[in-house]
């Protein structure tokens, strides 16, 4: 049920532009926000609208993410379960038993919900703030970040509901990180916006309660903003590097199995990415990783066997493992040699083009290779 007002207020949204918003521009926002426990007598044009008493992290978020946004950035929120306020709302999150994006009604109580963000998290229902995220998270990056090509966009888009909102889901849903979790973690989003909560030892009234949602808005948000701006200022920035790499692997080398990096970034997570959607990143494997160190010598890295693992596709010999200096470089012959760590899946070396020499030798040495020389 939606109020005669919620055409026109759906129309006002399609006209309003996404343009990008500083981070304190947000926490502006969301500290003028007025948080209200019941509609005043003379009404509100427009509210954002979500469930009194205690919160939680999903609808915080959910909150937060709206905040983001032109259509909602000076809507105020109102804080209830009264039905007839709640139809009223111009967008309702985590109460009113009912999910119609076409009417921006986002709660996921009612037994028949069963959505997931997609067919990757079978296990995981949405909560609000997966529904809004779900709904909404093209339109927060584009905020957050600016403009994007679709690529980048769904790249962080996907990262930060893996990430980030699914966290939000599954602790929402009760689906435990772990079936026989050996510790449990209290500094996850979730506990700290619960801690804001008023004690049970403190004279709660719908006031505080409101004050202390407010602070966890700011919460939810700085912790949206870093994780999507990460993803966008420092990940993906990385990505690109990596990709380019792997596409002049054979100008590196004839074989393709070695891959150089113009400065050094992270690449293990980019590496198995881009390898997993196209057959040229992995046709042939990459073997070992070429990049600059902070103290300017250089550095050959074996790739692992798999994400996470610590096995490698290709360890570096083991006649090097352990050796330094003078004595790894006399048995390599390869002048300049620093170091070849003692399980074999990194080396040192003074220059780039000694790393190089490592590189090409220990692919050399690799099994079956030898023998067919």
């Amino acid at each position: 049920r939606v109020s005669d007002k919620a055409p026109a207020a759906k129309k006002a949204r399609k006209k309003a532009a996404v343009e990008k918003v500083t981070f304190d521009t947000v926490v502006e926002r969301l500290r003028q926000t007025e948080v209200l426990s019941k509609l005043p007598k003379s009404g509100l044009d427009q509210f954002i609208c979500t469930h009194h008493g205690t919160f939680h992290a999903d609808e915080v978020m959910a909150c937060a993410m709206l905040k983001c946004l032109p259509d909602y950035a000076t809507l105020p929120i109102l804080r209830t379960r009264n039905t007839a306020e709640i139809d009223q709302a111009t967008i309702v999150v985590d109460v009113g038993g009912a999910y119609d994006a076409s009417n921006h009604r986002y709660d996921h109580h009612q037994k028949t919900f069963v959505d997931t963000y997609s067919s990757d998290y079978p296990e995981i229902r949405l909560s609000s703030a997966g529904l809004v995220f779900k709904h909404f998270g093209a339109t927060v990056v584009q905020a957050l970040c600016g403009p994007l090509d679709k690529k980048a966009r769904r790249a962080i888009l996907s990262k930060t509901y893996d990430s980030l909102i699914r966290e939000l889901d599954a602790l929402d849903n009760g689906v435990q990180i772990a079936d026989n979790p050996r510790y449990g973690i209290c500094t996850h989003l979730g506990a700290r916006v619960g801690r804001l909560n008023p004690s049970w030892q403190e004279q709660s009234s719908p006031a505080l309660e409101n004050e202390q949602f407010q602070k966890a808005l700011e919460l939810a948000f700085k912790e949206l903003s870093d994780v999507i701006c990460g993803y966008c200022n420092g990940w993906l920035p990385a990505r690109a590097i990596v990709e380019e790499a792997l596409d002049n692997r054979q100008e590196v080398h004839p074989s393709g199995e070695i891959m150089k990096l113009p400065r050094h970034c992270p690449w293990q997570e980019h590496l198995f990415d881009l390898e997993s959607q196209e057959e040229k990143h992995r046709t042939p494997l990459t073997k070992y990783i070429l990049f600059a160190d902070s103290r300017a010598g250089w550095r050959v890295q074996a790739a692992p066997a798999k994400k996470g693992s610590f096995e490698n596709r290709l360890s570096l010999p083991k006649a090097w493992c352990g050796l330094r200096d003078e004595e790894l470089s006399d048995l390599t012959g390869i002048p300049g040699c620093v170091f070849v760590h003692a399980n074999g899946f990194i080396g040192g070396h003074a220059d780039e083009a000694g790393a190089f020499k490592m590189a090409i030798k220990a692919l050399d040495k690799k099994p079956g290779k030898q023998g067919k020389k």
